[in-house]
């Protein structure tokens, strides 16, 4: 029994990140390589619309961030949002759902350490690929293991950087559309949005840059995840999630027109940042250096955080249940921190130059993919949560924080989703991706199903 039981210090993290470190780690979740290097891609697919998208995509997230923020709030007991599934649609869809959501976090880690060797390269570039990423998830882990208020502060520090990264960037825009200046592609002009056309690339362009959008905001979700570790979660989870359409507004929407009135979308090419072509293109000295080191920074941040998340997602899966796997990963030491779970993840992420050398080039866009699509499963798994957790809360039971215009909004998410899986499937160049998350699934859900089955067999 004693083996079983566990202290509440073992099991409940400790509430050391104050309201600031969750404003900035939500922050920081959402400002990634998928905004500084996957811009570009996006532009180039679709043109000036890609505002648009990128406007639609942070709005159906907003709801859903509503939605978790609801349940979140409900009972703050629970680590992450996999308890809220299990708790509301089943242990076995829970189970699976964790297992996925951990994984894709080591996907996007892997990703991450992947880029920062080709980064590191602009600077070094008889460095082996591999090095940067590893010595990286090394050092962060370490930080990781100190403390949750360590790793707020540095994820506070990072986000500040991009941040300044950015308003710098749009600042500097906005003073040479008022000053008239020109550049080495014209006039810096607003008619660069719509000179030919906002849907330069039709329809088709259009839907083809869903997927990269959707893969630059991969980590809002974070804000959920450190929850139990805030000070006062019911006022710095509110004010994080409603200040979300503030966020996406001036970090992305405005990026990207300040991107566009200086660079013509038809010169934006998708092998370098966006950023550092439009800085170029206005004879601003520096800009590649000054940009690469902004692009490494947000590179280990976003390692930083799926550290972060991946450890807690999997202590939280293996919480509670029977067997050794279980109860080696559903610990916390003495710091209250699950150590074997970021070790573990940690260690599967250190892997990633073993996917360089499998894939060469295409790692980064191939394993990207396959994150975008995983999200989008969990993302309707999560909306599908709140839906029954709203039908079987009494009214009264339920807090003030609640997603407006219920069950409307959470359709609404359900079906953009859903449409954005077909759609994946439906082109091309990601229609292995989508499958392979959804074949993962499936497998997963399988042998859950039948592991549950072998458990009641033996009881």
């Amino acid at each position: 029994m004693e083996e079983k039981k566990q202290t509440s210090e073992q099991t409940t993290y400790k509430r050391s990140l104050t309201n600031a470190h969750i404003q900035l780690i939500a922050l920081g979740g959402t400002i990634g390589t998928g905004l500084f290097l996957g811009v570009g891609n996006s532009i180039q697919k679709t043109g000036p619309s890609v505002i648009l998208i990128y406007i639609i995509v942070g709005l159906m997230l907003f709801i859903l961030m509503r939605a978790l923020g609801e349940l979140i709030i409900s009972d703050l007991k629970k680590h992450t949002y996999i308890e809220f599934i299990e708790k509301y649609l089943g242990a076995s869809i829970g189970k699976v759902t964790g297992y996925l959501y951990w994984l894709s976090w080591i996907i996007l880690a892997m990703a991450e350490t992947t880029a920062l060797g080709i980064y590191f390269k602009a600077w070094f570039p008889h460095l082996p690929t591999w090095l940067p990423g590893i010595l990286s998830v090394a050092v962060l882990l370490v930080i990781n293991l100190i403390s949750a208020r360590f790793f707020g502060n540095l994820e506070f520090a990072f986000a500040i950087i991009k941040i300044l990264m950015i308003v710098f960037f749009v600042l500097f825009a906005g003073y040479m559309l008022i000053a008239g200046q020109k550049t080495q592609y014209g006039q810096v002009s607003l008619s660069n949005l719509y000179n030919n056309g906002f849907f330069v690339k039709g329809a088709g362009g259009f839907l083809q840059a869903f997927q990269m959008v959707i893969f630059s905001f991969i980590g809002v979700e974070l804000i959920g995840l450190t929850a139990s570790e805030a000070k006062d979660p019911h006022k710095t989870i509110k004010s994080a999630i409603n200040e979300l359409p503030v966020r996406i507004i001036l970090f992305y929407v405005l990026a990207i027109v300040a991107i566009l009135v200086i660079l013509p979308w038809s010169k934006v090419t998708a092998t370098s940042s966006p950023f550092v072509q439009a800085l170029n293109g206005a004879g601003f000295s520096g800009a590649g250096n000054l940009i690469n080191f902004v692009v490494i920074t947000a590179a280990i941040s976003s390692t930083n955080s799926f550290i972060y998340s991946a450890g807690r997602l999997l202590f939280s899966v293996t919480l509670g249940g029977e067997g050794k796997w279980n109860k080696f990963f559903g610990h916390l030491n003495h710091r209250q921190l699950p150590l074997r779970a970021l070790c573990f993840s940690a260690l599967l992420i250190a892997c990633a130059p073993i996917l360089t050398l499998i894939m060469g080039d295409e790692a980064f866009s191939f394993i990207s993919a396959i994150a975008t699509s995983m999200f989008l499963i969990i993302w309707i798994i999560m909306t599908a949560t709140h839906l029954v957790y709203r039908k079987k809360t009494p009214k009264e039971e339920q807090h003030e924080f609640k997603l407006p215009l219920f069950p409307y909004l959470d359709y609404l998410v359900l079906v953009f989703f859903i449409s954005m899986i077909i759609l994946l499937l439906c082109l091309e160049s990601y229609r292995v991706p989508m499958i392979t998350a959804l074949i993962t699934f499936a497998v997963l859900y399988g042998f859950s199903k039948a592991l549950n089955k072998k458990n009641e067999a033996a009881k």
